[in-house]
């Protein structure tokens, strides 16, 4: 990432300067946990959501398709099983365009198969010294992780409603914890908060590129 201010080029993972004059400073960008999910979850949680016009005047509505369509933009590059360039460290545990649920925790990488994770939903684990739970949707590339110090496990309502990402979860002891992008919330008790992890989706190729030293989730 370029700024023009400054004319420093950035880290996208790390959001480090890694050339220009803030090289060797103090300062980092601030990282914000972020959604990859599907119009229909999100304005279902978020109706009053605003949308960007694709009457830009800059390129045609066409050039906004959705991306299983053959004209849109990036359909041949995730078409293209492959990267359009050479990479000089790659892992083949994975594709190199598959997608993975990526965090950094006190140095200590780790990468979750979005793949696998729409199977299962829900994932406890350990990062490091941190327990956390990863809950994920079962129809978009939707995934977040959370804090878990107490171990609590987690599982999906037995209602039927949770095929995207779930508003609410149930721990082992019938607790309804409502979820949101930004935190776990006990519904009969709103001080017992679980914040979210930042992480982010994202090729593995990429991914494995910037943290070769990650952990893979292998479900």
């Amino acid at each position: 990432m370029y700024d023009r201010a400054t004319r420093t080029l950035w880290h996208q993972f790390t959001g480090e300067p890694i050339i220009g004059e803030l090289v060797g400073s103090d300062v980092e960008l601030t990282y914000f946990p972020t959604s990859r999910t599907s119009w229909a979850d999100w304005v279902a949680e978020h109706p009053d959501t605003t949308v960007l016009t694709r009457e830009g005047a800059i390129y045609p509505p066409w050039n906004y398709l959705h991306e299983d369509e053959e004209r849109a933009i990036y359909y041949d590059y995730r078409a293209n099983p492959d990267s359009m360039f050479p990479i000089s460290h790659r892992d083949d545990a994975l594709l190199p365009k598959a997608e993975v649920l990526g965090l950094t925790v006190a140095g200590v990488d780790k990468a979750y198969p979005i793949e696998v994770l729409r199977e299962e939903r829900i994932v406890h684990d350990r990062i490091g010294e941190l327990d956390v739970v990863v809950i994920a949707s079962g129809t978009s590339s939707d995934a977040h992780i959370y804090e878990n110090p107490d171990g609590l496990e987690f599982e999906l309502l037995d209602d039927g409603s949770a095929a995207g990402y779930p508003a609410e979860v149930v721990d082992q002891d019938g607790t309804v914890w409502e979820v949101s992008r930004e935190r776990l919330v006990d519904a009969s008790d709103s001080d017992r908060v679980l914040s979210v992890v930042p992480s982010n989706v994202s090729f593995w190729f990429g991914w494995f590129a910037f943290h070769r030293g990650t952990e893979l989730y292998g479900g």
